[in-house]
């Protein structure tokens, strides 16, 4: 899970996202079967407004495993949008991330107050995950305290990300990376594995 910089919220969410956040809350809190849509402005939906800026944030890739994202693309919701303790943040730019579909299939509506954030401001990657070059793994840092093992241990169950499929294309994607020359980082997935091999 590489380190991002949030951008600022785009003007669509600056100046509709408290007025959407409350009709959800409004809405799921009464009729708790509800299911979350997306609400639109000029015939098209709030996720369409702000895709490519996510998008922008992660370079095309997601925000938790650093694959390239493939169509659909998801807006993943951090803190789950059906949860009653964050209807409020349904559309709040600090809560949505560019995502792949298997992160998003694995979390669903998960939620643990230790989930690492990519755009914390303390976020450091070797704060919290190493790789296991050999096996294409990726661990908590056994030199990291017992509380940030903790944290990853959660993040990267949660979201999946030390699956056999993605200890497998870590590897490929590495080899692919040792292939060429001249290439760019960003034009590879799993950049932080490929970088520090």
């Amino acid at each position: 899970m590489r380190k991002l910089i949030r951008p600022a919220a785009p003007s669509v969410l600056q100046e509709h996202s408290e007025r959407w956040n409350n009709q959800w809350k409004e809405l799921k809190t009464n009729s708790p079967s509800a299911q979350f849509h997306w609400y639109a402005f000029e015939k098209r939906s709030a996720r369409d407004w702000i895709l490519k800026d996510l998008a922008t944030m992660t370079q095309g890739h997601c925000a938790f495993c650093d694959r390239f994202t493939v169509e659909p693309e998801s807006v993943e919701h951090f803190r789950p949008k059906s949860d009653p303790r964050f209807l409020h943040l349904a559309y709040s730019w600090g809560n949505l991330y560019f995502c792949c579909g298997g992160c998003q299939n694995y979390k669903r509506e998960q939620w643990d107050e230790g989930l690492l954030n990519p755009d914390a401001d303390d976020y450091v990657f070797d704060r919290y995950f190493a790789f296991d070059f050999t096996t294409g793994a990726l661990i908590p840092n056994p030199a990291a305290s017992d509380a940030n093992q903790q944290r990853a241990d959660v993040t990267i169950r949660l979201y999946g990300l030390d699956s056999t499929e993605r200890r497998r294309f870590r590897l490929m994607e590495l080899r692919n990376w040792q292939r060429t020359d001249g290439m760019e980082l960003d034009e590879f997935a799993y950049r932080d594995f490929v970088r520090e091999r």
